[in-house]
């Protein structure tokens, strides 16, 4: 069974067009997404609504930015002591307001994480790993196979899919895998969007790092036009300010 791998789309719809594309062309039985779905950029509507019309094939869990708005926006950012600024609240404040009642139960209904078992193989997806209290444990963008293990420590399975540092990291260690496809929506000054092929045949497990090129100049013109709060920090942290 083939599953397209991805996460942290952060409302690019143009970025994900490109990648669901390319998942219909090599035909993938199930897509896997890690959260983080709206956020940041500047389409979050018409990418629930995009993923709405996969659903059928689609397992995801919430990410951060789904909590921000089913759960409410935090004092702190998470996994450090920092603040919320008054542009951030305003960002997430702009991004909650475009997103339609169908759109919130799609997104109120997704678990923070999922257990699936695909030919025998036990796979546990998740945003990032939580400790006892429900908080993200240590942010680490590239971890080894030993950091992975202590992350996910506590759980026996085959398969770990997350995602949240928008970093793309696969360890695998007696066949047992940790994969972090990176970010499919930030594009970290690049015109790439990150996702991945999980393959499972005959209990064999192979993946394979997708890297799609889309017209980010769309993105950040739409962006730009729109001009919604914070947006030109975003574009500075995410699109190089071009």
């Amino acid at each position: 069974m083939k599953l397209g791998i991805i996460s942290d789309i952060h409302s690019n719809i143009v970025a994900l067009n490109e990648v669901l594309k390319e998942f219909q062309k090599i035909n993938v039985d199930k897509i896997i997404c890690c959260g983080d779905i709206i956020g940041i950029g500047p389409s979050p509507e018409e990418v629930v609504q995009r993923l709405m019309q996969v659903k059928e094939n689609l397992v995801a869990v919430r990410g951060n930015h789904e909590k921000y708005l089913l759960e409410g926006l935090p004092i702190n950012v998470h996994n450090d002591k920092r603040r919320m600024s008054l542009e951030e609240i305003q960002n997430h404040k702009w991004t909650h307001s475009k997103i339609s009642e169908q759109s919130k139960k799609f997104l109120k209904n997704l678990p923070t994480y999922k257990n699936i078992e695909i030919e025998n193989k036990k796979i546990y997806i998740i945003h990032y790993p939580m400790n006892g209290q429900g908080e993200y444990k240590e942010h680490i963008k590239s971890p080894t196979i030993e950091e992975n293990e202590k992350m996910f420590i506590g759980n026996d399975l085959n398969i770990y899919i997350y995602g949240h540092t928008h970093v793309t990291c696969i360890n695998n260690r007696d066949n047992k895998w940790y994969i972090n496809p990176g970010s499919l929506g930030c594009p970290l000054n690049s015109n790439i969007a990150n996702a991945g092929i999980l393959d499972i045949k005959d209990e064999k497990i192979t993946y394979e790092q997708l890297t799609i090129s889309y017209k980010i100049d769309e993105v950040i013109k739409q962006i730009k036009k729109l001009k919604f709060p914070f947006y030109e920090e975003l574009l500075k942290i995410f699109y190089g300010d071009r």
